[in-house]
């Protein structure tokens, strides 16, 4: 019988399978830094693409903030008109005071016995200065100032003799109260 020596063949096999082996670990490692590569593209152009959005978003608060500091400027300028309408408003509202208080002193005074030589009115409080011929005028004037709808709280707080043209005459000073104006009630009507 014909006898084969098999041995270099499994040599020359065992040598195939290294070589195979060999080549297909280097082909795996260039297969895995070749995907390595690609991924570090990828990420790279991700990084890129988010910075470009991020510098997008920056120019857009930067944006945003300015029109916030606009909208704000805004706000201060409509608080201060807002606070001029109703300084308007109130000069408005109380304009109309001063001469209904001139023209209710009018009505309340004697006349012909007496004369007003001061009128001082501030928020709450009036003042009055005058002369009068007699204690009574006074009286009866301080009566007509009780009785009117725009003062309360009358007292006299000086009455002295005093001769003026040759004539005897009364100097008083009298101080009340405004009353409680009408405007509330009108602008609960108007709305």
């Amino acid at each position: 019988m014909i006898r084969i020596n098999l041995l270099p063949y499994r040599a020359a096999r065992s040598k195939e399978n290294i070589r195979r082996q060999v080549s297909v670990f280097c082909l795996s490692i260039m297969l895995l830094i070749i995907v390595f590569w690609v991924f570090n593209g990828f990420l790279k152009g991700r990084i890129n693409n988010l910075s470009a959005n991020l510098e997008d978003l920056k120019k857009e608060v930067q944006r945003y903030e300015e029109k916030a500091r606009e909208v704000e400027e805004i706000k201060e300028k409509l608080a201060e008109l807002n606070k001029k309408i109703e300084i308007v408003n109130q000069l408005k509202a109380f304009r109309k005071e001063p001469p209904q208080l001139l023209a209710e002193m009018t009505e309340v005074m004697v006349p012909e016995r007496m004369q007003l030589t001061n009128f001082e009115a501030d928020n709450n409080s009036i003042s009055l200065k005058g002369m009068a011929l007699d204690n009574e005028t006074i009286a009866v004037f301080m009566t007509r100032l009780e009785r009117s709808s725009r003062f309360n709280g009358v007292a006299l707080k000086s009455s002295k003799q005093e001769s003026k043209f040759n004539i005897d005459m009364k100097n008083f000073n009298i101080v009340c109260k405004k009353a409680a104006t009408q405007e509330p009630d009108k602008k609960k009507a108007d709305k």
